[in-house]
């Protein structure tokens, strides 16, 4: 069985308390300079992490706004370049109309030039009929360039009635 003795009990309890007094003069107190350094060192850590994380969120709120302003501009540079296109579309419609209405005149006095050499050639071929025709009524002939031309005299006139 067990046996309890005071002596037994009264040195434990000696041996108890030098053993406290020695590890807290020698060890703990080193321990403790130990844990307070430590301490230290997580606390400036926690305030450099604390300096960067602001830091960054500075720099994230920059990058925002730059983003924004580059998005700004890039929609300011899309709508100058569709404002440029529009107007290069319109400039290049009224060339084109232009152009149309140009070529349109060109063909429009072509046609008349041609009419009116048309004209010429039927007024020539008329009095050429109108020649033949007197010369068999007259029942002579009539070949002399004055006699055509006397003849489109006659056609002139029948014209400018109509």
């Amino acid at each position: 069985m067990l046996d309890f003795q005071p002596s037994t009990i009264i040195f434990t309890i000696i041996n108890l308390l030098v053993l406290y007094f020695f590890f807290r003069k020698f060890l703990f107190g080193r321990v403790n300079a130990v844990l307070e350094q430590r301490e230290q060192l997580i606390q400036k850590e926690i305030s450099e992490a604390e300096e960067n994380n602001q830091k960054a969120q500075a720099m994230q709120k920059e990058y925002e706004d730059k983003l924004a302003g580059a998005r700004e501009e890039a929609a300011q540079l899309v709508a100058s370049a569709k404002t440029r296109a529009d107007q290069a579309y319109a400039d290049r419609m009224a060339e084109a109309e232009a152009d149309a209405k140009q070529a349109a005149a060109e063909a429009e006095h072509r046609i008349a030039a041609e009419r009116s050499e048309m004209l010429r050639s039927a007024r020539a071929e008329v009095a050429k009929l109108a020649v033949l025709a007197a010369t068999e009524v007259a029942g002579k002939r009539l070949d002399t360039d004055s006699d055509r031309a006397l003849a489109e005299q006659f056609l002139e006139k029948v014209g400018e009635a109509k």
